[in-house]
This record gives structure tokens, sequence and C-alpha cells, in this order.
């Protein structure tokens, strides 16, 4: 029995949107096009001329050059308050991280910066400082729209008040043998909108409703945008929040950097979304519950901790 094409996410060009006005056709064809994604897939590619393949590539020639410091040096950074910040090494299967909460305009890259390099390293800072807040400008846009396509807008400026943009940076190690093995565990994310991109080693895999995996093959023009668990709550269940997983291939590391948008405070679905076409599925949860049961081992067998701890039905 023959197989049918490969499954592709869908491309969506944000180029010009910024100069462009809430209503007009320009923007009204991306709000469309975004709401039917995440729909159907709870992820896309964003094409965004803001994050040139120039930038992509000074960030990674950056992170090649972090991750190749001593391990005694990169132990320096630490986050004792929070389980997957600071850095992580041998995590399972075995991805090496740097990870850091609230990396716009906190400082907090400049922090880390000064614990891997005491002689300073302005270049990175910069790079990833402008890295960061160019796709938090991103993610405003996809999530106003997204308000927009519901017809809350009223709650977007509270709900953009209370959102922190989280930094992850990650090396997955060459496999050893030819054998294709897992780079990750299969998860949700517990955040709201995750921006990923990635070198030119790929292995990101997302699920589909129908339990298929999409290979996801970016260009270093592209930003892979997904949904997490906590848009796929406020949403009530509207949006597709995909499962996910690295599969490694090959001989060489695979570098990723992850933009994690995230709500502080306690999430509730907005009653116009709650019909009876559309029963509510969810109690109001805290996202940092999600996060903190994403660290145990309830997180990590690939369960939905929103769906486990705060279905309506439980």
């Amino acid at each position: 029995m023959g197989s049918g094409p490969a499954l592709e996410l869908p491309s969506i060009d944000f180029s010009g949107v910024g100069d462009s006005e809430p209503g007009s056709g320009g923007w009204d064809s991306v709000q469309d096009a975004v709401r039917r994604a995440l729909e159907e897939y709870g992820c896309f590619l964003a094409l965004y001329d803001k994050v040139t393949e120039e930038l992509h590539d000074e960030v990674f020639h950056q992170m090649e050059e972090m991750f190749g410091l001593p391990a005694e040096t990169k132990r320096r950074f630490v986050d004792p308050t929070r389980p997957y910040d600071g850095y992580l090494a041998n995590l399972p299967p075995n991805p090496e991280t740097m990870g850091m909460r609230e990396a716009l305009n906190s400082g907090a890259i400049e922090r880390m910066a000064g614990l891997l390099w005491p002689e300073e390293n302005a270049k990175f800072c910069e790079l990833l400082n402008t890295y960061v807040r160019r796709l938090s400008e991103l993610d405003y846009t996809i999530q106003k729209m997204v308000f927009r396509s519901f017809g809350v807008e009223r709650y977007l400026d509270s709900h953009a008040a209370s959102t922190v943009h989280s930094l992850r940076l990650l090396r997955y190690g060459a496999p050893e043998v030819q054998e294709v093995r897992p780079g990750g565990i299969i998860h949700y994310d517990p955040n709201s909108v995750t921006m990923l991109q990635q070198n030119h080693v790929n292995g990101l895999e997302v699920e589909t409703k129908h339990g298929d995996w999409i290979k996801v093959a970016p260009s270093a023009s592209s930003t892979i945008v997904m949904l997490g668990e906590s848009f796929h709550g406020w949403s009530n269940g509207r949006l597709y929040c995909p499962r996910h997983r690295v599969m490694m291939r090959g001989h060489e590391a695979r570098l990723s950097i992850g933009i994690f948008s995230g709500v502080e405070g306690t999430v509730r679905c907005p009653d116009e979304l709650v019909d009876e076409q559309h029963p509510l599925l969810f109690k109001p949860f805290e996202p940092e519950d999600l996060v903190r049961i994403f660290a145990t081992p309830e997180g990590w067998n690939g369960a939905s901790a929103l769906k486990t701890f705060y279905s309506v039905s439980n």
C-alpha cells in the first residue's frame, strides 16, 4: 500500500503586516491564516522579515561558542528557584540547555553572559537582546490576531501586560550510532506560544490531531510557531496544542533557540468562548503550575498536564 505525500506545516508570511492596520486586507488575510493554522495544526512556519538570515546566523554562531565553553564555566549559570532554568546537562535523553525567565528587558542575558565571560561579551548580549525583542513583537502580533479573530480584543491589553518571555538555548549532541534516536521526551509545552529556530540540522516532529507526525524542516528565514497548553486552555480547546519531539539523525549536533511567552497569574477562558457548542473544558489554572508539573514524572510521560489536572470533568 503506497504512502501519501509527506505532511507539511503551513507557512505564513508576516512581511509588511507591521505596517498595516488591523482590519485592512493585508492584516486580515494573515489573521485568518493564523487562526486556521492554530485550529488545525497548533503550529506553523512564520516568515518574518525582522529576523533576517544574517541575524539567525550570527545568533547561532554565538551559541556554538557558548556551548563550546568548559563544563565548569557553563555550570556557573544556575537558578535554584526554577527546575528547568540555568544550565542543565544530561537531561533525558540528552540535550544540553541554557534557560532563563523574563529574558526581555530584564538584564537576564547580561547576567548570564557575565557568568560565562567575566571579561564581558557585548556582541553576545546585543544579538540575543535584539533577537528576543523582535520575536516578542511577532508573538504579540500573533496573539493580537487570535484575540481579534475570537472577538475578545478588549482583553488583549491586560493579557499582554501579564506576559513574560523566557529564553532557552539547546544543544542536542550528535548521535553516536547511525540509527535514529530520541533527542528529547515527547511533550506538550506548558506556556502560551513557543517560537523556535534551529541550525541546519532538522529533528523536530509535531503530532497532528490524527496521530501522524510531521517532520519540520524550517529554513534560516522561518520561525516555528507552536501553541502551548496555556493558550489551548484560554481558548477553551478551540486552538490545538500539539505534542512534539526531537528525533536525531546523522552525525551532527543540533542547535535550537526558543522564545516561550507565558502569562503570570491565573488563566481563565473568556465567557465569550463558552456556549452550547463549546462547553467549558478547563478550570482556571496557573501556568506556573503547568511548568512545575512538566518537571515531574507526570510531565515526562507525554500526558497533558492541563487535561489531567484542570479538566472540569475531573
